[in-house]
């Protein structure tokens, strides 16, 4: 009985089923399924599993079923498969269209990682990712000019960059 936990996160599908729940809070099966692009099967029975591990709690809105973490849920996945929390793990979804999943339901204090900026002399802005432990995961640069660049996927349109233009705005304002 006490392996069954440890079986929850197996394999890299059900990785990626718990990641995808932790980026959007809840979810229904069939749109996990469609989104991930795996079968409807695996989806809905992995959901039932992690439900009766009390990993997660299900409720019902109609008839249709949604799932989403519990406190313990996340406490055990914390300590069994940290990488889910990681949000380089969404490497996963690199084939996925960005629209599919949304970064506004991102858990950033359950995650524990720190978002810190600063505007440079030249009028271009400085992006850092930090770990709770105050490690730096990577930088992403915006020239005054409004080209991105980041220093962690060494491109210049990644899921890094896409969750920035959101915030630039606000942070824009802010600082003016």
């Amino acid at each position: 009985m006490e392996r069954l936990p440890y079986e929850v996160v197996s394999t890299i599908f059900r990785k990626a089923i718990l990641h995808y729940l932790v980026i959007t809070g809840s979810t229904f099966p069939t749109s996990l399924a469609k989104n991930l692009n795996i079968s409807k099967g695996l989806a809905s029975s992995f959901l039932r599993l992690c439900s009766a591990l009390n990993i997660l709690k299900r409720e019902r809105i109609g008839h249709k079923v949604v799932y989403s973490f519990t406190s313990k849920g996340l406490a055990i996945l914390k300590r069994l498969a940290p990488e889910i929390f990681d949000p380089a793990f969404s490497n996963v979804f690199e084939s996925l269209p960005y629209k599919k999943f949304s970064i506004k339901h991102y858990p950033l204090a359950t995650l524990g990682f720190e978002l810190k900026w600063k505007k440079d002399s030249m009028g271009g802005y400085t992006f850092s990712f930090y770990t709770s432990d105050k490690k730096l995961i990577g930088i992403v640069f915006r020239s005054y000019l409004g080209r991105w660049w980041c220093s962690i996927c060494q491109s210049d349109k990644c899921k890094h960059i896409d969750y920035l233009n959101r915030l630039f705005e606000k942070i824009k304002d802010s600082d003016e």
